[in-house]
């Protein structure tokens, strides 16, 4: 029993503090993936917390997992991690059997997991912490009560640090496919030969009130008895789909300008802002001042949401933007820049540097990146 209490305690504290790191890495997209859950369990009211709740989580982790190896607040902890784990395990085997949510982002972008794979994690660690609850007597402090105690006071100030850090100046690590260094066309594209989506025609048809589906090739020899209703196309086998798939801006007519800012050669500047009613508006006077010197400098500057097109150019006015806005889906947005606002400078195509809303560059700086 006391090597099993050991070996749990040092995976469980270890898996927790990874993963709460990573976690604490994009903040931003783990409040997406919370609100995700708010969304499908009707509990939306929480959207404006999902934010805070992210960041408490991630601290939580780490410090537990901390506090673990240390062998601090051993009671405590055991019944923090006991409720915590059960709460998730219900919460993913929730997922796996329904599959509203495709990803649970226990390890953010940096690993994914189908909702089966985090349940059966989710098993697994309930197993190990129940071990390390029922064996709470088998786990010592490493070193004295003093420092212990600074020790996880550290790890609770240096992770708090941490998350509050990717918050206002973007993640550390970036596990998206907009990160710097990508060429975003080139991740738009499909290459010659790779296998496409594999679909098959389903025809519906209705009967003495009853709804049918049947494939093409497998009409009954009495259709002209049932009366169509609908056809539709099921994917059997999916193709390749490019790391980008959704990058697709238009102007407010609806017309579709992502060729022309693929065409652009070098430099250009693009202000991702999904939503501009939840923008920091403190960070609206340098956006405003960058993008008037860099329309002076020829610089090509893109702006683009997920508002709509009224209260986009509703926005422009109230806060004199020498711009137009461009529409994209909410979706591509969220994964360009963990911000909002957030500029991208991108050299054919190639993204070179990001900016989140707490630190706007000015006209100098923006110059500085592009020599």
């Amino acid at each position: 029993m006391k090597f099993l209490v050991q070996f749990s305690r040092i995976f469980v504290g270890v898996l927790f503090i990874i993963s709460g790191l990573i976690k604490a890495n994009d903040t931003l997209g783990f409040s997406y993936k919370l609100i995700e859950y708010f969304e499908i369990f009707g509990t939306e009211f929480l959207n404006d917390y999902a934010v805070s709740m992210s960041m408490f989580i991630c601290i939580f982790e780490i410090a537990s997992g901390v506090a673990l190896l240390l062998g601090s607040f051993v009671r405590l902890n055991s019944w923090l991690l006991l409720l915590l784990i059960i709460f998730f395990t219900l919460l993913t085997g929730y997922s796996a059997i329904t599959g509203k949510v495709t990803d649970c982002g226990c390890f953010g972008d940096a690993i994914k997991l189908k909702p089966v794979e985090s349940f059966l994690k989710d098993v697994v660690l309930l197993v190990l912490i129940a071990i390390l609850f029922f064996g709470q007597q088998y786990v010592k402090p490493l070193f004295n009560k003093v420092i212990v105690n600074i020790a996880l006071f550290t790890a609770v100030l240096v992770s708090t640090f941490f998350t509050f850090y990717t918050f206002m100046f973007l993640p550390v690590k970036d596990f998206l496919p907009y990160k710097i260094g990508n060429n975003i066309k080139e991740l738009t594209l499909i290459p010659p030969g790779a296998p496409v989506d594999e679909v098959e025609m389903l025809f519906i048809y209705q009967k003495d009130g009853k709804q049918f589906e049947f494939k093409a090739d497998a009409m009954p020899e009495d259709i002209d008895t049932y009366e169509f209703v609908d056809r539709k196309d099921k994917i059997v086998k999916e193709g390749f789909k490019p790391p980008i798939h959704d990058f697709k801006l238009t102007d407010a007519a609806g017309i579709e300008f992502t060729d022309s800012l693929f065409a652009v050669k070098g430099y250009q500047l693009l202000l991702v802002q999904t939503k501009t009613e939840k923008s920091r508006l403190a960070s609206i006077i340098g956006i405003r001042e960058l993008s008037n010197d860099c329309i002076k400098a020829g610089i090509p500057f893109w702006a683009i949401t997920a508002t709509t097109p009224e209260d986009a150019a509703n926005f422009v006015k109230e806060n004199q933007l020498p711009f137009q806005y461009y529409t994209m889906d909410a979706i591509p947005l969220k994964s360009m820049v963990r911000s909002n606002p957030g500029l991208l400078l991108m050299k054919n195509n190639v993204v070179i540097k990001k900016w989140g809303a707490y630190n706007i560059p000015s006209f100098g700086t923006l110059k500085k990146h592009m020599n």
